[in-house]
């Protein structure tokens, strides 16, 4: 994002970021902006409020523009950056110095525990070769952490499997500071550096928040991007994914989608559609489940435009869910998903 943005041809207007932050803030209404002042320093909230008391009217289409400036910035690698240090730092600035280490010391315990589940996101040989430079103590410690079922897809790629195994049947008791350290550890050498080096592009990143917006932020988003990134704006559209691609996906992967959502959900969402569509739909279901769906929409309910698209964007975000965790594909160009 750049420093300054020009609004105006006659006379030339330019918003600085303090500006653009004003902007923001009063886009996103007074609730949501009292969420988000507490976090600033005194100093910053009282640049953000001169700004905002000057800045006068702003073109939506440039409220637009700065916000998908953000977005592409926020997706890009590096752009933000937080950090159990940039959280203290920020804290420092508004609060008492006993009391930040007393946030901190909670803070830190939390993404520590917080390592086990996502552990359990990795693929097992990754885990698997990140505990073969690791004493056999510590392999053992962490294959009692994880479920069962996971733990048992790494033990067959450990070469010290069978001494890991009988250290497993006298466990001792382990130290919370071993404990800590192992955790951070775990953390900071093995789930960041594989996320870093497998971590999504920018485009595939814009495409997954964007995916996850109401229709109208949806809409503004694109559009603005669109205007000041045309090839960009393509590119986040033919990576996203909306409740009118089911008609795309491959018949295994509906049939699993719709498997996965709670019929009551789904008769909302068809509403309106083409018949087409809906049949195409409905022929993903068990013979029970659309024989209940059918009769529904023969006598269907008084639903706002809102609603159903809510219900519209609940499957969606189902398949985006399951899609994630390698269930169902979205490769609309893989027949065979």
């Amino acid at each position: 994002m750049t420093d300054t943005l020009i609004i105006d041809q006659e006379p030339p207007r330019q918003l600085s970021g303090a500006d653009r932050a004003a902007a923001l803030l009063l886009a996103v209404g007074a609730e949501n902006a009292s969420k988000l002042l507490p976090h600033l320093g005194e100093e910053d909230i009282r640049a953000v409020a001169r700004s905002a008391s000057r800045l006068g009217a702003v073109p939506q289409a440039i409220v637009n523009q700065i916000a998908g400036d953000f977005l592409l910035q926020l997706s890009n690698e590096g752009g933000l950056k937080g950090s159990g240090d940039a959280i203290e730092g920020l804290l420092s600035r508004v609060l008492p110095p006993a009391q930040v280490r007393q946030i901190m010391a909670d803070v830190r315990a939390r993404m520590n525990e917080a390592v086990w589940p996502r552990l359990e996101e990795l693929p097992p040989h990754v885990i698997a070769q990140f505990l073969n430079r690791e004493h056999p103590q510590v392999i053992t410690f962490v294959l009692s952490k994880l479920r069962i079922s996971f733990s048992a897809e790494i033990v067959p790629i450990i070469p010290n499997r069978n001494e890991v195994m009988r250290r497993m049947l006298t466990t001792k008791l382990v130290t919370q500071g071993a404990i800590r350290l192992l955790e951070q550890t775990l953390r900071d050498e093995l789930i960041l550096k594989v996320a870093k080096a497998t971590g999504q592009n920018s485009h595939e990143r814009v495409a997954k928040i964007v995916n996850r917006l109401n229709r109208k932020a949806m809409e503004d988003v694109l559009q603005s991007l669109e205007t000041c990134r045309p090839k960009e704006a393509e590119m986040v559209r033919n990576l996203m994914f909306t409740f009118s691609d089911i008609a795309k996906m491959s018949e295994k992967s509906r049939i699993e989608l719709f498997e996965n959502i709670e019929a009551d959900r789904i008769a909302p969402a068809l509403l309106g559609l083409d018949d087409g569509i809906k049949e195409l739909i409905l022929s993903s279901m068990p013979t029970r489940t659309r024989r209940n769906i059918e009769q529904e929409l023969a006598n269907p309910p008084r639903l706002t435009e809102e609603e159903i698209e809510t219900a519209r964007r609940e499957v969606a975000d189902v398949a985006l869910k399951l899609s994630e965790q390698g269930i169902i594909s979205l490769n609309f160009a893989d027949g065979s998903n």
